[in-house]
């Protein structure tokens, strides 16, 4: 009996060494792929000693099969990106063309308006400089000759009052009246005036300069009163179309043209910057937001899908996982590995324990027998 007792006392030894020396080697194994951290008496975790070795293979391994350009496209189309920016689109599209806009100075930066102001408001001096040199082109002329040429012939039988209706003669009369009292104010500041002229001067102020103007005002409206029942072409028969295009040239040819040119230009930038938006909308289709979308997502997203390769190719993926993980401490790294890898690990652990145990009562029969 005692004998017996002994084999079960010698089994249960066998068993138990093996199964703790099967354990305790591969948790002993485990614990070395991570510590020492840093290299003492010559052992060195496997892991913190191939740091940059790892480093390294996770970065390709991402950079080369993990974020390659067909996965993000893939990724793109099943990520339901598409119709998000689809419904971005439409919303986008729809407060741009109903939003009452203010003035684009008031919607630009202050220092973008201003400069936008500047560069627009210098405009004055080219536009100047460009309109000199188209109206004093042959082409120009010929186009003046040309354009009387047909107006001419186009109204040689339109009778004068369908065009100067009644409300248009007034402000033409007004007009005239205008530029009258503006040459008879700046022909007053010639010192060199004849006498006739300055005679004519003192006429003027006994009348007033309310009578005057009262005057020319009537007499131009008279005028072109007496001239609506007779046609275009007949008005302007006594003026041949040389001597018509001789006034356009060189009203166009004057200084005072160029002024206006650039003072136009200059009045157009402001205008650009001062004057209300409102709605966009007003100018287009009712269902012009929804039309907008759908012609621009699909190109926007051929362009986005398009770009993806040339990014990748400038973005150094491998690098920067290369980095990231260097950054890391082992402390950290040792952390992101046991959370994916844990529960192998510790089969690994338990597996020692069993393969032990297998050991020890194999060793132990073999002893028997043998």
């Amino acid at each position: 009996m005692a004998g017996v007792t002994g084999i079960w006392a010698e089994l249960a030894a066998s068993i138990a060494v093996g199964t703790i020396a099967g354990g305790v080697t591969n948790a002993v194994a485990v614990w070395m792929l991570f510590h020492p951290h840093d290299k003492r008496f010559g052992f060195h975790g496997a892991i913190p000693k191939n740091k940059a070795r790892l480093a390294k293979s996770i970065g390709r391994t991402v950079g080369e099969r993990l974020l390659t350009a067909n996965d993000i496209v893939h990724e793109l189309h099943t990520a339901g990106l598409r119709s998000t920016m689809d419904s971005k689109l439409e919303a986008f599209f729809a407060t741009l063309l109903e939003r009452e806009w203010g003035p684009l100075g008031t919607l630009l930066p202050e220092a973008v308006a201003t400069e936008v102001e500047r560069s627009l408001g210098a405009l004055g001096k080219p536009v100047a400089e460009a309109w000199t040199t188209e109206v004093n082109s042959d082409a120009f002329a010929d186009r003046v000759r040309a354009l009387i040429t047909r107006v001419r012939g186009e109204l040689a039988f339109v009778p004068v009052g369908a065009v100067l209706t009644p409300e248009r003669r007034a402000e033409l009369a007004a007009q005239a009246a205008d530029l009258a009292e503006q040459v008879i104010n700046e022909s007053r500041k010639d010192d060199d005036r004849s006498a006739r002229s300055r005679l004519g001067d003192i006429v003027l102020r006994i009348a007033g300069a309310d009578r005057t103007r009262a005057f020319v005002e009537r007499t131009v409206h008279d005028a072109l009163g007496k001239a609506e029942s007779r046609t275009w072409g007949e008005l302007l028969a006594p003026v041949s179309d040389e001597e018509m295009v001789r006034w356009v040239l060189d009203a166009v040819r004057s200084p005072r043209a160029a002024q206006l040119a650039a003072g136009a230009a200059g009045g157009a930038a402001r205008a650009v910057l001062e004057k209300p938006i409102g709605r966009l909308g007003r100018w287009l289709p009712e269902d012009a937001a929804n039309r907008m979308a759908s012609v621009a997502s699909p190109a926007l997203w051929d362009w986005l899908v398009a770009q993806v390769p040339g990014f990748l190719e400038t973005l150094d993926v491998e690098g920067m996982v290369e980095r990231k993980v260097l950054g890391f401490s082992t402390q950290r790294v040792e952390e992101l590995v046991r959370k994916v890898t844990q529960r192998e690990l510790d089969v690994i652990v338990y597996l020692g324990y069993l393969l032990g145990a297998i050991i020890g009562l194999t060793t132990f029969a073999v002893g028997r027998v043998f």
